[in-house]
């Protein structure tokens, strides 16, 4: 990886498995510029999931989930940090499922529904009530 400052070449000088996200975080130093920053890696969903959508494989934007999370979450004054998590929390239970990587619009509805149920009952009803052809 390069320096976000200066362009040179760095090192990792710290990394640590986040388990919980799934991630990778790492703390690289600037072998030119001697800068310190931190990165983090994590999977593409996009590459790794798949949504069929009337006979077509289509990626799974994570993003467009986040909205529709925001919108069932815009009652709570954490929404965007209540909307991350959750989103974490069904991505993860996605890719736990054994029909990956290719999964239906009522595959990821179902399982939304049932994160969000756990975790605001408003929200649950909201989404639900959003998304109820996808119920059945």
């Amino acid at each position: 990886m390069v320096c976000v400052y200066c362009g040179g070449g760095t090192k990792v000088t710290n990394s640590r498995l986040q388990k919980r996200n799934n991630r990778v975080w790492r703390r690289r130093e600037c072998l030119v510029c001697q800068a310190v920053f931190t990165t983090h890696e994590a999977v593409e969903l996009e590459s790794a999931l798949s949504v069929d959508k009337s006979g077509q494989n289509q990626p799974f934007l994570p993003d467009l989930l986040l909205k529709e999370l925001m919108l069932a979450l815009s009652h709570r004054k954490d929404v965007y940090t209540a909307s991350r998590e959750v989103l974490g929390t069904i991505v993860h239970q996605l890719l736990a499922l054994p029909q990956k990587p290719l999964y239906k619009p009522t595959d990821v509805s179902k399982v939304t529904s049932e994160v969000l149920k756990r975790f605001d009952k408003q929200a649950y009803l909201r989404y639900v009530a959003e998304h109820r052809s996808l119920q059945k």
